[in-house]
């Protein structure tokens, strides 16, 4: 389709817009929809859709905990947030309390609730119960009751051990 304001280019942005409940569509070429400033996204140029999400009103005003940076590829909380991207695999891990709450703010929830497959169900349902044994134990932890935090270790460690016996079975090294 061609662009519906210079009739030259090929259509690539599809404007939709509801005015006191009217509502109008545009089909636009790149070029003409930068001139009616529909070229962005949330006002974020299309080179960096993202960055807007890491905005001070949900990473907080400052970037004075400049101390947190990836020992992989030395990204900093600044650089996650000018750019909008991870800087290298290890980034997710170092900055999980941040891009937490962006994908909180984004999907509503920082957990994968969709769909699986069938042969991966099990070492999933297994890495939640971990993980929640886990938190179990760091409470138990910070309460002093090692006795409580022992046990749960000793459940963590059973688990591990019927899921890596288990995998060797599957890959046929258990005989």
């Amino acid at each position: 389709m061609l662009c519906q304001r210079c009739h030259k280019n090929n259509a690539t942005v599809h404007v939709k817009q509801i005015i006191n409940g009217e509502v109008s569509q545009l089909m636009l070429c790149a070029e003409c929809a930068e001139k009616e400033n529909f070229g962005s996204f949330f006002g974020i140029g299309n080179d960096n859709l993202f960055s807007g999400f890491f905005s001070d009103s949900i990473l907080g005003n400052t970037f004075t905990s400049e101390k947190k940076v990836c020992p992989l590829c030395k990204s900093t909380r600044r650089d996650l947030a000018r750019t909008g991207r991870a800087g290298c695999a290890k980034c997710y891990e170092v900055f999980s309390d941040e891009l937490s709450k962006i994908i909180y703010g984004i999907h509503g929830n920082t957990t994968h609730s969709g769909s699986a497959p069938g042969r991966h169900i099990e070492e999933i349902e297994k890495n939640k119960e971990i993980d929640a044994l886990k938190k179990e134990q760091e409470t138990a932890i910070l309460e002093e009751d090692y006795e409580k935090a022992a046990e749960i270790r000793d459940k963590i460690k059973a688990i591990e051990n019927v899921t890596s016996n288990n995998l060797e079975k599957k890959n046929g090294e258990d005989k």
